[in-house]
Parts: structure tokens; C-alpha cells; sequence
């Protein structure tokens, strides 16, 4: 938007009403305007910003050209026709004042409105106070001009003398404008320098030239210097005298027909005259763009020769039209042959003249071939706009300033569905999507934008084909053309919205499972600081989570006694399992079990879960069973019980993490853990079913391991065939789970990588365990797998199952042998332990 007009004139006084403006004293150019400007010319500041003074209208004096001699009109003050931005006039009388603002020359301008005292000019003409109306005045020319010769002010007796208007002549050069002959140009240049190093201040030269209508003219010019304060030379004003009558008889040229062949010699056009056909004459110029010598075009040369052949029909039409007496002139744009052979293009006016009696043509020729050069590179680079306005891959549109479509890109078309005809001229609601968008939301965006604030907002849309989809919407202000107008970026987020839909079902998920988890959960920060709670967190401690949030837990929950400890804890890298004792909110306390979960990304801990569980109810069973064995054993069966439960939290857990991350490998692990962790569950499972709370069946155990892993990694395109070969043996739980977790990786491993994508075979393994000779367990593992690597050593120490393998035949004292031949064997002998 515009801003708001300064208005330096104050409030209520006669200035307020007048319209006033300043502008550049050499440039023109207007620099502001008060509010009675804008309202006179209904234009914006920023329109008149861009205009020079002289154009807002014309110099007057047709109301008193019947009234009053030239004489008289000329010492009359300058009146100006004036046209509002919509075309209507009205009449102005100007009062100016220079100044100096910011270092710069300035004038102050009153436009005086006379429109009601035009009829009446003859009689009471409008006189007004003006610095510079003397110059009015003068029965002398006056004119002023810079240090560079640049004309500034032109008096009605210089128009008067040299023809040219103050519009035509005004911000042209002396000497260029014709006004002082060139050969005068190095002494007023000389003139200048002195006057600007020696502060000079007056000069006088006569020059001889022609006017606006070629007749010569003698003029004598004095020349006045103008200083602004600091001594710079800022202007010239000249008193003109012509002195032409009293030179005109000696100096006039003697027939009009040498006066044309003067203009013409120096002529920066191609003239000719054609008459019968033939070329009669042909200037310098005409020379130069044909190529051919002036001789050569007179002596009997056919013009038509000069056309080429796909545009000389349209030359063909003229002529005849010419000798019918339809047109007397003409104008054609036509492709024209050089002489050395090059195509040129060239505009040809002319005009039917009478030469001795006879039909002739003369006209101008005027070489356009630069220009068209000029026109092509502009229209190669409209072209390579257009191609990256349309190779971006989002959608562009331009808003005019009533929010319709001046422009769109080939995306939108895409995008959308409709092609560039059917969008423009509509606006955004063309495609916008029935019940989802809100329209006068939409026209606010784009007027906001149009005000220069840049809009983003989603927005729902709907393709040609009925299709609704979500749009992300950019809005820039700009400029279309050279008027306001708002650049629209529309990007399709199907894709994003349908990732942040399943991510919310996910979060819905994970909200569900912490809330409704049975055991106590808090989600702690990187500082230890309380951010959320579950349900049964609560019910434990009896805290809601706006009582805790952000307090440290274990400022919280963890007793004096015990506070280093729990801290200590808590800062661990590392998940960790402990019991012990917490503080209720009423001071007492309760017995549970701590799981510590810590949440990486990218190796730093950002998150920790807290786990709860509360064992109290196991401590009081503890304590009650004491007495008797059989409360031990019942005791027993429970903590087995309660362990295999808590395992299975913990499972659940690591279930929990491995939906929350989109890294393969980590779901790979935590699948790992989950089944090493599924492995001593069973095992504890089995010891509180079991009778005796001390052994399990291991023959029966294997199988139900087995038939967990066959059936967690089983593939349905190589089904495995599975050997057993078991003897019933009682296993203590300190060789019970260590074999089952070696089975485990051991299983686990043959099922990802003994047989490789590729193979055929049929796949099988086979598990014996006997008992041989002084109690000496013998438990095998073999598969007809792809055998080992070569670099199994190495390997051995970098795989986390094989180090668990070894590391769990060194804890129930086995001795391990591997043999890769023929697939794959491991094979452990070891001591029954009783």
C-alpha cells in the first residue's frame, strides 16, 4: 500500500487547500505531494513518484489566441492544462520556490486551480506571485541550461523563436535539440569550465540555426552564471535576441529544393524519391542500410531488387493502390536484401508527392534490424522465464489485485487438472474443496498478502477429476505488469498429512499401552525430571501428574536413606533392574520392583522410563512363608510367577520401542532381546508349574523353545525340518537358563544365516541331548547350512550371540566345540549339576 501523503502545509491555512508539490530542480523528477494533490489528480503518492512534473499536462493558450497578438500572449504567465488520472482537465497557474533538502536542489510548487477564470482570461486574466515571472515578461527568449547543457526552463518567446514547445525541448542538450550550432560547443564548454573555476558570471556568443520548421535563424545569447551558497555552479540563464530579419535576405538559401537535399544529406534515416519506378534520389543513409553506392541505386535500379522475395507482394498491393488513387501514404514493415547479401529489417513510410507535373513517392526508410535483434533476445528471455516458471515443481499462480489468476505454471495445471485457459480469470475457489475451506478466510489471506504481509497456511483443494487433497499455500506480495499482485506457491502434502495421520494413530497407541499398562510408569526427562505419569503410577504413590510435573523422581519417591543410591541409579546410560523401597505421598512406603529404561537417539539419552511395580504383596507373601516349607514353595512358585510376569512387562516394553523407531536394525535388536528375554520367562514359567520348584523337565523345555523360534522365524518358502533327539533330564534354573539362552542364539542364528537367501536344499536341524557316563550332560546343535565364515574368529568377538554363547558355556563350566564342515555343529559337554 501507498503511504500516506505528507502533508507539509498546515492544517486550515490557504496552502492546505492549494495542491502543492517538490520536485528535483534538475531531474524534474517529483519527489512528495500533499494530501490536496492526491485528492486534485486522484493519483497515488507512489503514482506521482514516478512522473516528472512536466508530465502531468500541456502548456495553455488557446483560450486567448483569438483575443490577443502573439506579443501580448507570450508576456502573459505560463498557464498548463492538467489531466486527472481519469482524464478529466482543468487549469493551472504555477508559484515556485527553490530550496535545498539533503544536500539536493529542490523546487516548491503551488498548483493554482484557474479553471473558473479561464472564459474570462481576455478580460481579468488570473496573476499570481512567481518568483520567475519576469522571464514571462522579457520581449527577450530566455532560457536556462546546465553545467552539461542540458536545458531547464524555456520561456514562450524562446518557443516563440525556436519553434519547439517547453514539453519537447525540456531536459535536452543545446546542442543535440539543434538549439546552438555544434561548432559552438567547444568555446561554451571552455566558457562553463572558466565560469565554474572563477566564478565568472557572464558570456556572450551568436550562433546560427535552424527552427522547428527549418528556416534559419540568427540569435546573439547572453549569458548569465547562477551559484548556489557554497560557490557551485549550478545554472546558466540566457537572454536570446533574433536577429534574424536583418541577416535573413543574405543568408536564406535560394530554393527550397537544396534546402531539402541539406536535411536529407545529414539525415539519420534512409530518405528516397521514386518516381516512374526508378530511384530520382537517395540520401547518405539509404546508402548505408542498402549497402549499394549511391550511383548504383540511380542508374536505372529496380527498388523492388531491395525487398525480398516473400514481402515484395505487400510493396506490389501499395503501388497499385497508389495509382488508384486510394491512399496518398503509406506505412510497411518489410525484410530487406543487403548488398552483401544479409537480411535486414526495415520500416518504409511514404507519401504521394506531385514532382514536375508527374506522380511521385518520397519517404523514409528506417533501419529496424537492431531493434529486432533487440525484440528477439527479449523474447528468448520471456522464453526462458516461461520455461522456469514452469519447470518448478510446485504450483505457481499470480492473484491480480481482486484475488482472480492473471498467470499460472504448467504444475498448477497438473496439480489441479485445468488448463491454463480455464484458470485464468478465476479465483482460488474454483478448486477449493466443498464443506472444507472457508471463503472469506481465503480473500482475507490474499488481501493480507496484497498489504505486503507474506501468508502460510494448509488449505484443502479439489482436482478437475473430484479429487480432494491437502495443499500447503504460500503467499507473497509482488508486482505483475508493474501493478500489485500476490505470488502464490501451492505445494501438494498428500504424502505428509498421511505420514502425520499414522503418526497420531501411533502416539493414540502408545498413549493407550503407557496409560493402561498395569504397572507404574514415569516418563522422566534427561535431568530426571517427571514429564508424564501412568494411571497405576498414581495408584501407587498417589500423585496426579500436575502435583509432580517436572519435580526430580527421585527427590520425589526415593527415601533419605537411599537417595544416593536411587540417584546414582538414575543417571545410569544403561537399562537396570532393582528393588527396593519408595515413598508414598502420605510418607509411607512401599516395597517394588525398578526397571530403568533408558530412550537413545543418535547414542545420547534424550528420555527415561521409570518402571513400578509393586511387590508388596510378594513381601508380605515372603514374610508368611517363611514359616513352613511349603510356604517357601509357594513363595517360590510366586516369585517365579511374578519374575515371568515382569518379564513379560519388560518384553512389552521393548515391543513398545520397537513400533516407536523406523531403524530396521534397531527393531532387529530389540526383537533379539525380546526373545532372549522370552527364553528365561519359559524357563521360570515352567519352574512354577512344575512340582518341584527347583528343576525342569529340560527335554520338555526344548521343545516348547523350539516351536517358539520355528514359529517366530519360520519361512513359508523353505519349511525347516526339525530332528529331536531328547532324553528326559532334570535341569537345576543356574543350567537351565544359561542352555536356553545359548539355544536360543544358537537356534536363532541357523534360522537367519545357515542357509542364505539363494539356496535350495532342504533345510533341517537337529538338537540330541543325552546323559552319558558319571552324570556328563551332551547337548548338540547341528544344520546343513552354508557352514561358517571364513572369518568366524574375528566375528566372534564382534557378534553379540556368539559372545553370549561363549560366555554361557564358560558360566555352567562346558566345554564347546564348533565344526563349520557340512553345515554348522555346536557341540557342549558339561556336569549335571543336582
Amino acid at each position: 500500500m501507498d503511504k500516506p501523503a505528507q502533508n507539509f502545509a498546515p492544517d486550515g491555512s490557504f496552502f492546505a487547500d492549494e495542491c502543492m508539490l517538490i520536485y528535483d530542480y534538475y531531474t524534474l523528477d517529483i519527489l512528495e505531494v500533499n494530501s490536496a494533490c492526491i485528492e486534485k489528480y486522484q493519483y497515488s503518492e507512489e503514482e506521482f513518484r514516478s512522473k516528472k512534473i512536466t508530465d502531468l499536462g500541456d502548456k495553455y493558450r488557446e483560450s486567448v489566441a483569438d483575443q490577443l497578438s502573439n506579443d501580448e500572449q507570450f508576456k502573459l504567465p505560463a498557464i498548463w492544462k492538467h489531466y486527472r488520472k481519469d482524464g478529466s482537465s482543468f487549469y493551472v497557474q504555477f508559484t515556485f520556490h527553490q530550496m535545498k533538502k539533503d544536500g539536493k536542489n529542490i523546487q516548491l510548487c503551488v498548483l493554482h486551480d484557474i479553471s473558473e477564470e479561464i472564459p474570462e482570461l481576455n478580460k481579468n486574466l488570473h496573476h499570481l506571485p512567481r518568483i520567475d515571472s519576469y522571464k514571462e515578461q522579457l520581449p527577450l527568449a530566455t532560457v536556462e541550461w546546465d553545467r552539461k547543457a542540458k536545458i531547464r526552463d524555456w520561456s514562450p518567446k524562446a518557443e516563440e523563436i525556436f519553434g519547439w514547445n517547453f514539453e519537447n525541448i525540456l531536459g535536452n542538450s543545446l546542442f543535440t535539440s539543434g538549439i546552438v550550432e555544434n561548432g559552438m560547443k567547444p568555446f561554451i564548454e571552455g566558457k562553463i569550465q572558466e565560469m565554474a573555476a572563477h566564478h565568472t558570471t557572464y558570456f556572450t556568443f551568436s550562433s546560427v540555426v535552424k527552427n522547428d520548421k527549418g528556416e534559419e535563424i540568427h540569435t546573439n545569447w547572453h549569458n548569465s552564471a547562477n551559484y548556489d551558497q557554497s560557490g557551485k555552479l549550478i545554472s546558466i540563464l540566457s537572454l536570446i535576441e533574433d536577429d534574424t530579419e536583418s541577416k535573413l535576405a543574405e543568408e536564406r538559401l535560394k530554393d527550397s529544393e537544396q534546402r531539402f537535399r541539406v536535411l536529407s544529406e545529414a539525415s539519420t534515416v534512409g530518405v528516397y524519391l521514386i518516381q516512374k519506378g526508378k530511384l530520382l534520389y537517395v540520401n547518405p543513409m539509404f546508402s548505408k542500410i542498402s549497402g549499394y553506392s549511391k550511383w548504383e541505386l540511380m542508374n536505372n535500379f529496380d527498388p523492388f531488387e531491395l525487398i525480398h522475395k516473400e514481402d515484395v507482394n505487400k510493396l506490389v498491393m501499395i503501388r497499385e493502390r497508389f495509382n488508384n488513387s486510394e491512399i496518398d501514404s503509406f506505412e510497411v514493415e518489410v525484410r530487406a536484401n543487403s548488398k552483401n547479401g544479409s537480411e535486414i529489417f526495415v520500416k518504409i513510410y511514404g507519401s504521394k508527392i506531385v514532382l514536375k507535373g508527374e506522380l511521385a513517392i518520397m519517404g523514409v526508410v528506417i533501419d529496424q534490424t537492431k531493434q529486432m535483434e533487440v525484440q528477439g533476445k527479449l523474447n528468448q528471455s520471456i522464453q526462458s522465464y516461461r520455461d522456469l516458471f514452469n519447470s518448478i515443481g510446485d504450483a505457481i499462480y499470480i492473484h491480480d489485485e481482486n484475488g482472480k489468476f492473471a498467470e499460472v505454471n504448467k504444475t498448477a495445471e497438473e496439480i489441479f487438472g485445468y488448463n491454463r485457459e480455464e484458470l485464468i480469470g478465476n479465483d482460488p475457489m474454483m478448486f477449493a474443496a466443498p464443506g472444507k475451506v472457508d471463503e472469506k478466510q481465503t480473500f482475507e489471506y490474499i488481501e493480507s498478502a496484497l498489504n505486503g504481509e507474506r501468508q502460510r497456511f494448509e488449505w484443502w483443494a479439489v482436482r478437475k477429476n473430484g479429487e480432494v487433497f491437502p495443499i500447503e499455500v504460500t503467499l507473497t506480495p509482488g508486482k505483475y505488469f508493474g501493478k500489485n499482485a500476490v505470488i502464490a506457491v501451492a505445494r501438494d502434502i498428500s504424502t505428509q498429512h498421511d505420514q502425520q495421520k499414522e503418526l497420531r494413530h501411533n502416539e493414540e497407541l502408545f498413549r493407550q499401552l503407557f496409560q493402561n499398562a498395569p504397572v507404574g510408569i514415569a516418563m522422566l526427562d534427561s535431568q530426571n525430571e517427571v514429564q508424564m505419569v501412568n494411571r497405576s503410577f498414581e495408584e501407587i504413590f498417589e500423585y496426579n501428574i500436575d502435583e509432580i510435573r517436572g519435580v526430580n523422581i527421585d527427590d520425589l519417591i526415593a527415601p533419605a536413606q537411599d537417595l544416593d543410591v536411587a540417584r546414582k541409579l538414575s543417571n545410569s546410560t544403561e537399562t537396570f533392574e532393582i528393588t527396593g523401597v519408595r515413598r508414598k505421598k502420605d510418607g509411607s512406603f512401599v516395597d517394588v520392583l525398578i526397571y530403568g529404561v533408558p530412550v537413545k537417539v543418535d547414542g545420547k539419552t534424550i528420555a527415561i522410563f521409570g518402571i513400578y511395580v509393586d511387590i508388596t504383596d510378594q513381601k508380605e507373601a515372603e514374610s508368611n512363608l517363611k514359616s513352613s516349607l511349603k510356604e517357601k514353595e509357594v513363595l517360590l512358585a510366586e516369585i517365579h510367577h511374578r519374575v515371568k510376569n515382569n518379564l513379560a512387562v519388560i518384553t512389552g516394553l521393548l515391543e513398545l520401542q520397537s513400533h516407536s523407531t523406523e531403524n530396521s536394525d534397531v527393531r532387529d535388536a530389540l526383537k533379539d532381546s525380546q526373545m532372549r528375554i522370552n527364553t528365561m520367562a519359559l524357563i521360570h514359567e515352567k519352574l512354577y508349574q512344575n512340582e518341584t520348584l527347583s528343576s525342569i523337565d529340560f527335554s520338555r523345555y526344548i521343545r516348547e523353545l523350539v516351536d517358539v523360534i520355528d514359529k517366530s522365524h519360520r519361512n513359508k518358502s523353505r519349511p525347516m525340518e526339525l530332528d529331536l533327539e531328547l532324553e528326559e533330564i532334570e535341569f537345576t534354573i543356574t543350567q537351565a537358563i544359561p542352555c536356553g539362552l545359548m539355544l536360543n542364539e544358537i537356534l536363532t542364528n541357523c534360522y537367519k544365516h545357515a542357509f542364505g537367501d539363494n539356496s535350495t536344499k532342504e533345510a533341517s536341524i537337529r538338537i540330541s541331548l543325552n546323559l552319558g557316563d558319571n552324570d556328563q550332560v551332551n547337548l548338540q546343535v547341528k544344520d546343513n547350512g552354508v557352514g561358517l565364515p571364513d572369518d568366524f574368529d574375528k566375528l566372534g568377538k564382534s557378534s553379540l550371540g556368539l559372545t553370549l554363547i561363549k560366555t554361557l558355556s564358560r558360566q555352567i563350566d562346558a566345554e564347546m566345540t564348533v565344526n563349520g564342515e557340512s553345515g554348522t555343529s555346536y557341540q557342549f559337554s558339561f556336569d549335571l549339576e543336582k
